[in-house]
């Protein structure tokens, strides 16, 4: 949270002794909601010099009888359980050196009953429901619930299960039985195994397995290394998924795609083979099959790979040289240098202020083995690290080695003027957004800042009180000399000599593209009218909803991404029935596909005067045209209509159902030819369209990633039939299956997210043909990094964003992100986390990303936590701040 400055510009500012307390500002729960929980978080506003918090929290809005009457350093605290369907009152006051500041207005919310709070019930994945004909030697998987690490797991022939036949308590969200019979129903469940009330039992569900002797002799299916894959390690390892009762594999590796001279035949027992002696950059055929099988029918599909260069890589470390490590009073002009690798020309280099690097100062390429950083800061412990700037692995990283500078002051701890650090003294080119640094003074516990455009200091910009040794100033002036000094508190403390800087010039940023032409694909980068395209932009996924709801919440947003810079948003296209989702409670959400096939005119106007609005202010759209979660309908609604006993995220009866797909391709086929109402152009013909989505998210757990792979050729297929103008995308989250070669796995963590199993693989997708460029989403408190931002949650960051992208150029595309996120509802782990994020995807200059999300005002802040809310809602002005610039910065970067 920003602390509250004391700031004005050309007026002379007088720095009180001491600051009389102004009222707190209350921010959440919202006055006169209803919140979903009896133990409710109460939060509030800092305000500067508090050093404690009065809280009152009452039935009455008088306050003569309370529930909580207690003083806290906090600006928050949970209250004990309250009583349900009672709306409670609620203030707090500050308090200074003993003194109490005014009371804060008076809030009041209601906590909804308790058996309305919803607890997640375990969702299961696979055998699916109703299954026919599962083998009996299968595997149960269910989806993980947060926080959970045992789930209980039951197994039944009746659907009562008054007699269970298999009760265990498991560590993980997959379980494999024994013994089950052939041609039998079984019916099964599981919940938390915590849960003493049964809240968390799944649905139960069936499955009969095959007959003894009717079991069939599928194909292998190979997963690594993928099909065409280039440059693959000599020391790779092969995979393919297991066959039903399938206890040995027949390992076929050759130089022809005949086989008829073959290299290495092995008996394997499980599904994975390492060789041995493979050559360098060499081409190879290999295939799999079922070792009991004489027939050859189990034989898999025939892959092939090409070897790398004999000295593409290297796994030799770097040696560090010079600093040498632990070094002590090093200059500040000095110059970083290491041992050449052999056949390495570039390195990468990074700079942290911790041994950990999980907040990195400088990161950068360098050609050769030296490299001199600037404005290192005096009296400060550094570390650093050097790798071969090709390796993906981790493995050339040096090791950590670190140095402290020095400092120019003799006596430091016998002064009475603050030492300034940073920035330096008649710097220039800096940001308008600069940092300032100064070393501690004995005997000082406040500082007092100033900043000044004369040297007189006649006139201030800031004049600040800070308890530390930083302060951050944003917005000023644009190529403007500044003026800045500092003095302690401490008796006989002066000022310190002032230093000057000169803020760098504006920007001569490119305009955002007004897409008067289509934007392309060259040489895995997005182009438009010649120009390569890369951007920094926000979902908005609920214009076209709101452009009935409320219109001035559209015109505030579009307002807001331009004045921001933002190019590219990424909406909606579509809102599907009344049977899921929102609509399914408020039948005033503006629905486009009200029953297979009928489309609401006036919900598609309203899409129509989004577009041409965005238009209007130079923005494009990414638009998928359904989700595969229930929110506006998506997979659910489809399955509804056409009669699916589970339709929700049902993926495999989607992509199976002849309904479905007509339908779904019926919808595409009207928005690809609708004519816009208000331009007049039809949607095919319109540049202000970036690209379109197949689908938001798409998964299909439990089954084959080249299942939905098929799916997304098919359509895409179908999409450029009828529109060959525009992009397309598989608009996925980006996971994969069995933990692919051509990941960084070492930078990883948790490797959950490359061996998923939601049936996608983002290797075999992204190599689709028809797919223009490579899309992944970014949750990682979702994706198994925890809420702590800490090094392994950073390091996996880079990793994500890096690993795809390059996967996307091998087949010679873009890659964005197209959703990214972190529900510390605006904390410093937001801030972190995003700051490195924009960091890292400036460095490897990244096509695009799209943060979920940014909101004007009030409307859609409080939705998720990792929105950013500026000008109105939160008020998220630092971390705007620093979104604004890296939009700047992103679309600079050529």
């Amino acid at each position: 949270m920003l602390g509250v400055l004391t700031q004005c510009k050309n007026v002379k500012t007088e720095i009180p002794d001491t600051e009389d307390l102004i009222p707190i500002e209350l921010v959440a729960p919202v006055d006169k909601s209803t919140v979903e929980t009896l133990e409710t978080e109460l939060v509030w506003k800092q305000i500067k010099g508090a050093k404690s918090y009065h809280l009152l929290l009452s039935e009455s809005d008088k306050f003569d009888k309370t529930e909580m009457d207690t003083i806290v350093s906090a600006t928050s605290i949970i209250t004990s359980p309250l009583k349900p369907e009672i709306t409670y009152n609620w203030k707090v006051l500050p308090i200074k050196n003993n003194k109490s500041g005014p009371w804060s207005e008076v809030w009041s919310f209601t906590a909804e009953m308790i058996d309305s709070i919803s607890i997640d019930a375990v969702t299961l994945i696979a055998p699916a429901d109703n299954a026919d004909e599962v083998p009996t030697e299968l595997e149960f998987k269910w989806a993980p619930l947060p926080e959970v690490s045992e789930y209980e797991y039951q197994l039944t022939v009746d659907s009562s299960f008054s007699e269970v036949i298999t009760e265990e308590t498991v560590s993980d969200n997959t379980y494999k039985p024994e013994n089950l019979l052939h041609q039998k129903k079984y019916y099964w469940r599981v919940k938390d195994s915590q849960d003493t009330t049964g809240e968390t039992w799944s649905e139960i569900w069936n499955f009969t397995t095959k007959p003894e002797n009717t079991e069939a002799t599928p194909s292998v299916t190979l997963i690594a290394p993928v099909n065409s894959a280039d440059d693959v390690s000599i020391e790779l390892e092969f995979k393919w998924e297991l066959l039903p009762e399938a206890s040995e594999y027949t390992y076929q590796l050759t130089e022809d795609n005949s086989f008829s001279s073959v290299i290495i035949e092995e008996t394997v027992p499980g599904n994975s083979y390492k060789p041995e002696n493979l050559l360098y950059q060499k081409t190879y055929y290999w295939r799999v099959k079922d070792s009991q099988d004489t027939t050859g029918e189990t034989w898999s599909d025939v892959w092939n790979f090409t070897t790398e260069p004999e000295n593409i890589e290297t796994t030799t470390p770097v040696t560090l040289v010079t600093p040498i490590n632990n070094a002590d009073k090093v200059s500040t002009d000095l110059e970083f240098s290491w041992q050449p690798l052999s056949g390495i020309s570039e390195y990468e280099y990074q700079l942290s202020d911790n041994s950990t690097f999980n907040s990195i100062i400088t990161e950068d390429i360098v050609s050769g083995t030296t490299y001199k950083p600037n404005s290192l800061i005096y009296q400060k412990k550094y570390y650093w690290r050097v790798k071969s700037s090709g390796d993906n692995t981790g493995e050339t990283w040096s090791e950590v080695w670190s140095f402290t500078t020095g400092t120019t002051d003799s006596d430091p701890g016998n002064s009475t003027t603050v030492k300034l650090l940073s920035p330096a003294d008649n710097a220039s080119g800096l940001s308008i957004n600069p940092g300032f640094e100064w070393s501690e003074l004995a005997g000082a516990s406040e500082y007092e800042f100033q900043l000044a455009d004369n040297s007189t200091f006649s006139s201030l910009i800031v004049g600040s009180i800070e308890f530390g040794t930083t302060y951050q100033a944003n917005n000023l002036d644009y190529q403007t000399q500044y003026y800045w000094r500092v003095k302690g508190n401490g008796e006989g403390h002066e000022w310190s000599d002032p230093r000057s800087f000169m803020t760098m010039s504006e920007p001569n940023s490119p305009a955002p593209p007004s897409f008067g032409s289509f934007v392309e694909v060259h040489n895995s980068n997005f182009v438009v009218d010649g120009e390569i395209l890369r951007f920094a932009g926000t979902n908005a996924y609920y214009l076209p909803n709101y452009e009935k709801l409320n219109p001035a919440v559209v015109t505030r947003a579009l307002d807001l991404f331009r004045d921001t810079g933002i190019s590219v948003i990424r909406m909606w296209g579509f809102y599907d029935g009344y049977d899921c989702g929102y609509s399914q409670n408020d039948a005033n959400e503006n629905v486009i596909q009200t029953a297979p096939g009928v489309y609401s005119e006036s919900a598609l106007q309203d899409l129509d005067n989004v577009i041409a609005q965005g238009k209007e202010r130079g923005i494009g759209f990414i638009i998928p045209f359904i989700n595969f979660w229930d929110e506006l309908g998506g997979v659910c609604q489809y399955n509804t209509w056409a009669g699916a006993s589970d339709p929700s995220t049902n993926m495999a009866f989607f992509m199976s159902n002849s309904d479905t797909q007509k339908w779904y391709k019926d919808y595409i086929n009207m928005l690809l030819n609708r004519v816009n109402t208000v331009t007049g152009v039809a949607y095919k013909d319109e540049p202000a369209i970036v690209a379109w989505q197949i689908m938001n998210e798409g998964r299909n757990p439990g089954a084959s990633a080249t299942i939905l792979r098929d799916w997304y050729q098919e359509i895409a297929q179908y999409i450029k039939s009828i529109d060959p103008n525009h992009l397309v995308s598989t608009g996925e989250e980006g996971f994969d299956e069995g933990t692919p070669s051509v990941y960084s796995v070492g930078e990883y963590s948790n490797t959950y997210t490359l061996r998923a199993d939601v049936g996608s693989s983002y290797v075999m997708n992204t190599s689709i043909p028809e797919i223009d460029f490579g899309n992944a989403h970014w949750y990682p408190s979702e994706y198994g990094f925890g809420v702590e931002m800490d090094n392994d949650l950073l390091q996996a960051q880079r990793a994500w964003l890096s690993d795809h992208k390059k996967i996307a150029e091998s087949s010679g595309k873009p890659f964005i992100i197209g959703e990214y996120g972190f529900p510390g509802w605006a904390d410093e782990r937001v801030s972190t986390m995003y700051s490195a994020l924009y960091k890292h995807a400036e460095f490897i200059q990244l096509d695009g990303n799209l943060l979920w999300q940014l909101t004007a005002d009030g409307t859609k802040c409080w939705e998720f936590g990792g929105n950013i809310c500026y000008p109105a809602g939160r008020e998220d002005t630092q971390l705007y701040l620093d979104f604004k610039n890296h939009v700047t910065n992103l679309r600079n970067l050529k």
